[in-house]
């Protein structure tokens, strides 16, 4: 039976070597983004969910890669944010901090937000 994947635009926001988190309600952290809406591509989906979630303009964002996991499919970005650019949690998110990358094995991090910076090298495996 082929299961129905949720599709996401995700971005990776780094800034001087922290990779940018957001929290909900939940406990879990996880990276800009969101679900991809019927009739929004990827590359809108992903500009939308970060101006959404934390007010910062999509910028020199480069397309990484398309992952596919068991339940979830996530097109992937990267972005540079420059010192002077602050983010603010904004619509549903309760918060954003930047974190190192090791930083985020010690807190909850959503498991395929944790597997897509391995897969992109920003954590190592051991």
């Amino acid at each position: 039976m082929n299961q129905i994947r949720e599709r996401h635009s995700t971005v990776i926001c780094l800034q001087d070597g922290k990779v940018l988190m957001v929290r909900k309600e939940a406990p879990q952290w996880s990276l800009p983004g969101g679900k991809i809406d019927p009739g929004e591509d990827h590359l809108e989906a992903a500009q939308r969910e970060l101006r959404e979630e934390t007010t910062l303009p999509f910028t020199n964002a480069e397309f990484v890669q398309h992952y596919v996991f068991e339940t979830e499919e996530h097109y992937l970005y990267q972005m540079p944010v420059p010192d002077s650019v602050v983010p603010h949690a904004a619509s549903e998110i309760l918060e954003c901090q930047w974190f190192w990358p090791q930083e985020m094995l010690k807190v909850d991090v959503k498991p395929t937000n944790i597997a897509l910076l391995k897969n992109v090298g920003l954590i190592s495996e051991d």
